[in-house]
Protein backbone atom coordinates (compact mmCIF):
# COMPACT_ATOMS: atom_id res chain seq x y z
CA UNK A 1 0.00 0.00 0.00
CA UNK A 2 2.46 2.56 0.80
CA UNK A 3 4.45 1.79 -2.51
CA UNK A 4 1.68 2.42 -4.21
CA UNK A 5 1.07 5.83 -1.98
CA UNK A 6 4.29 6.88 -3.42
CA UNK A 7 3.64 6.26 -7.30
CA UNK A 8 0.13 8.51 -6.34
CA UNK A 9 3.02 11.31 -4.68
CA UNK A 10 5.56 11.14 -7.90
CA UNK A 11 2.42 11.26 -9.86
CA UNK A 12 1.50 14.54 -8.10
CA UNK A 13 4.71 15.58 -8.75
CA UNK A 14 4.73 14.96 -11.98
CA UNK A 15 1.48 17.07 -12.22
CA UNK A 16 2.81 19.59 -10.54
CA UNK A 17 6.34 20.15 -12.62
CA UNK A 18 3.69 19.78 -15.69
CA UNK A 19 1.33 22.70 -14.33
CA UNK A 20 3.93 25.09 -13.44
CA UNK A 21 4.79 24.72 -17.49
CA UNK A 22 1.97 25.03 -18.75
CA UNK A 23 1.41 28.38 -16.58
CA UNK A 24 4.80 29.76 -18.21
CA UNK A 25 3.97 28.77 -21.73
CA UNK A 26 0.50 30.57 -21.07
CA UNK A 27 2.21 33.60 -19.79
CA UNK A 28 4.74 34.04 -22.30
CA UNK A 29 1.51 33.30 -25.54
CA UNK A 30 0.34 36.20 -23.39
CA UNK A 31 3.20 38.57 -23.55
CA UNK A 32 3.54 37.76 -27.42
CA UNK A 33 -0.47 38.37 -27.68
CA UNK A 34 0.36 41.76 -26.20
CA UNK A 35 1.85 43.49 -28.77
CA UNK A 36 -0.71 43.21 -31.17
CA UNK A 37 -3.66 43.61 -28.43
CA UNK A 38 -3.96 46.19 -25.36
CA UNK A 39 -3.71 44.80 -22.21
CA UNK A 40 -5.93 46.36 -19.29
CA UNK A 41 -4.29 47.27 -16.11
CA UNK A 42 -6.46 45.04 -14.34
CA UNK A 43 -5.02 41.83 -16.18
CA UNK A 44 -1.72 43.02 -15.63
CA UNK A 45 -2.24 43.52 -12.12
CA UNK A 46 -3.71 40.09 -11.75
CA UNK A 47 -0.72 38.50 -13.37
CA UNK A 48 1.83 39.57 -10.81
CA UNK A 49 -0.20 38.94 -8.05
CA UNK A 50 -0.59 35.22 -8.72
CA UNK A 51 3.03 35.03 -9.82
CA UNK A 52 3.88 36.73 -7.10
CA UNK A 53 2.02 34.60 -4.36
CA UNK A 54 3.52 31.10 -6.27
CA UNK A 55 6.66 32.85 -5.87
CA UNK A 56 6.16 33.02 -2.19
CA UNK A 57 4.06 30.04 -1.39
CA UNK A 58 7.38 27.99 -3.29
CA UNK A 59 9.77 29.93 -0.94
CA UNK A 60 7.76 28.97 2.08
CA UNK A 61 7.95 25.63 0.74
CA UNK A 62 11.40 25.39 0.56
CA UNK A 63 12.28 27.17 4.25
CA UNK A 64 9.98 24.41 5.60
CA UNK A 65 11.47 21.58 3.88
CA UNK A 66 15.02 23.16 5.19
CA UNK A 67 13.93 22.76 8.43
CA UNK A 68 12.29 19.40 8.37
CA UNK A 69 15.09 17.73 7.12
CA UNK A 70 17.43 18.77 10.40
CA UNK A 71 14.42 17.12 12.98
CA UNK A 72 14.36 13.74 13.68
CA UNK A 73 11.49 11.39 13.08
CA UNK A 74 9.14 10.62 15.95
CA UNK A 75 9.62 7.22 17.97
CA UNK A 76 6.87 4.48 17.15
CA UNK A 77 5.70 4.57 21.25
CA UNK A 78 5.52 8.37 20.57
CA UNK A 79 3.30 8.05 17.27
CA UNK A 80 1.13 4.89 18.62
CA UNK A 81 0.24 7.23 21.53
CA UNK A 82 -1.55 9.78 18.84
CA UNK A 83 -3.69 6.69 17.94
CA UNK A 84 -6.72 6.79 19.69
CA UNK A 85 -8.68 3.62 20.31
CA UNK A 86 -11.82 4.89 19.36
CA UNK A 87 -12.91 7.38 16.68
CA UNK A 88 -16.66 8.78 17.07
CA UNK A 89 -17.44 5.42 18.85
CA UNK A 90 -15.61 2.78 16.62
CA UNK A 91 -13.17 0.71 18.11
CA UNK A 92 -9.71 0.23 17.11
CA UNK A 93 -9.46 -2.91 15.43
CA UNK A 94 -5.48 -3.09 14.14
CA UNK A 95 -2.56 -0.61 14.16
CA UNK A 96 0.65 -0.29 13.23
CA UNK A 97 3.76 1.93 13.47
CA UNK A 98 7.09 2.19 12.32
CA UNK A 99 6.50 -0.20 9.09
CA UNK A 100 8.31 2.28 6.82
CA UNK A 101 11.26 2.82 8.83
CA UNK A 102 13.53 1.29 6.21
CA UNK A 103 13.03 4.50 4.11
CA UNK A 104 13.72 6.45 7.19
CA UNK A 105 10.10 7.53 7.64
CA UNK A 106 7.92 7.07 11.01
CA UNK A 107 4.02 6.62 9.80
CA UNK A 108 1.45 5.17 12.30
CA UNK A 109 -2.12 3.48 10.49
CA UNK A 110 -5.36 2.71 12.53
CA UNK A 111 -8.20 1.05 11.76
CA UNK A 112 -11.62 1.59 13.24
CA UNK A 113 -14.46 -0.48 13.17
CA UNK A 114 -18.37 -1.62 13.78
CA UNK A 115 -20.44 -4.20 13.28
CA UNK A 116 -22.82 -2.18 11.25
CA UNK A 117 -19.89 -1.64 8.59
CA UNK A 118 -18.90 1.87 9.63
CA UNK A 119 -15.15 1.98 9.11
CA UNK A 120 -12.55 4.53 9.80
CA UNK A 121 -8.68 4.34 8.25
CA UNK A 122 -6.55 6.90 9.98
CA UNK A 123 -2.85 7.43 8.59
CA UNK A 124 -0.21 9.50 10.28
CA UNK A 125 3.36 9.71 8.64
CA UNK A 126 5.81 12.34 10.00
CA UNK A 127 7.62 14.54 7.38
CA UNK A 128 10.94 14.88 9.61
CA UNK A 129 13.83 13.70 7.93
CA UNK A 130 15.11 13.82 4.25
CA UNK A 131 12.21 11.07 2.68
CA UNK A 132 9.97 12.62 5.12
CA UNK A 133 10.36 16.06 4.46
CA UNK A 134 10.40 15.59 0.46
CA UNK A 135 6.62 14.16 0.29
CA UNK A 136 5.33 16.81 2.43
CA UNK A 137 6.48 19.62 0.18
CA UNK A 138 5.20 17.43 -2.64
CA UNK A 139 2.06 17.59 -1.05
CA UNK A 140 1.95 21.15 0.06
CA UNK A 141 3.06 22.18 -3.44
CA UNK A 142 -0.73 20.34 -4.01
CA UNK A 143 -2.51 22.39 -2.12
CA UNK A 144 -1.24 25.72 -3.03
CA UNK A 145 -3.96 25.19 -5.78
CA UNK A 146 -7.79 25.50 -5.16
CA UNK A 147 -10.03 23.57 -7.77
CA UNK A 148 -13.32 21.42 -7.34
CA UNK A 149 -15.04 18.49 -9.68
CA UNK A 150 -18.21 17.49 -9.09
CA UNK A 151 -20.09 14.46 -10.57
CA UNK A 152 -23.46 13.25 -9.54
CA UNK A 153 -21.49 10.26 -7.24
CA UNK A 154 -19.51 13.14 -5.06
CA UNK A 155 -17.17 15.79 -5.27
CA UNK A 156 -13.24 16.29 -5.09
CA UNK A 157 -12.31 19.72 -3.45
CA UNK A 158 -8.63 21.37 -3.25
CA UNK A 159 -8.64 24.14 -0.66
CA UNK A 160 -9.71 25.85 2.95
CA UNK A 161 -11.02 22.96 4.91
CA UNK A 162 -11.99 23.53 8.76
CA UNK A 163 -9.50 25.69 9.18
CA UNK A 164 -6.60 24.18 6.98
CA UNK A 165 -6.05 23.91 3.44
CA UNK A 166 -6.96 20.27 2.48
CA UNK A 167 -7.96 17.80 -0.36
CA UNK A 168 -11.06 16.33 0.21
CA UNK A 169 -13.30 13.71 -1.54
CA UNK A 170 -16.85 12.35 -0.78
CA UNK A 171 -18.32 9.52 -3.01
CA UNK A 172 -21.89 8.36 -2.83
CA UNK A 173 -22.79 4.82 -3.00
CA UNK A 174 -26.08 2.32 -2.26
CA UNK A 175 -25.93 1.88 0.96
CA UNK A 176 -23.97 5.05 1.83
CA UNK A 177 -20.96 7.58 1.31
CA UNK A 178 -17.37 7.25 1.31
CA UNK A 179 -15.01 10.14 2.29
CA UNK A 180 -11.50 11.18 2.64
CA UNK A 181 -9.42 13.66 4.09
CA UNK A 182 -5.58 14.76 3.10
CA UNK A 183 -3.99 17.92 4.70
CA UNK A 184 -0.80 18.32 6.71
CA UNK A 185 -0.98 19.50 10.21
CA UNK A 186 1.90 21.90 11.93
CA UNK A 187 3.72 22.15 8.70
CA UNK A 188 5.32 18.67 9.27
CA UNK A 189 2.62 15.55 9.54
CA UNK A 190 0.47 14.22 6.55
CA UNK A 191 -2.49 13.48 7.90
CA UNK A 192 -4.86 10.83 5.84
CA UNK A 193 -8.65 9.99 6.85
CA UNK A 194 -10.63 7.32 5.04
CA UNK A 195 -14.51 6.80 6.16
CA UNK A 196 -17.21 4.50 5.35
CA UNK A 197 -20.45 5.55 5.83
CA UNK A 198 -19.38 8.83 6.71
CA UNK A 199 -19.22 12.74 5.23
CA UNK A 200 -16.34 14.77 5.24
CA UNK A 201 -18.41 17.12 7.80
CA UNK A 202 -18.34 14.26 10.18
CA UNK A 203 -14.89 13.55 9.62
CA UNK A 204 -14.11 16.75 11.38
CA UNK A 205 -14.31 15.21 14.60
CA UNK A 206 -11.65 12.99 13.53
CA UNK A 207 -9.48 16.11 12.48
CA UNK A 208 -10.09 17.65 15.54
CA UNK A 209 -9.35 15.16 17.92
CA UNK A 210 -5.65 14.83 15.86
CA UNK A 211 -4.99 18.40 15.78
CA UNK A 212 -5.21 18.24 19.43
CA UNK A 213 -3.06 15.53 20.34
CA UNK A 214 0.52 15.19 21.31
CA UNK A 215 2.16 15.47 17.90
CA UNK A 216 4.61 18.67 18.47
Amino acid sequence: NFLIYLLKIQTMKKLMILSVSLLVMASCSKEKESEKESTSIGDVFNGVKTMNTLSNSMEDIQKNTERLQKLTPMSNDELKAVLPETLLGLPRVSFSVGDNSMMKISSADAEYKDENNKNIKLKVLDGAGETGSAMISILMMGLTSNSEKTTQDGFEKMGDFNGTKAQIKETKRESGVDSEINYILKDRYMITIEGDGYTTEELKKVMDLINGSSLK
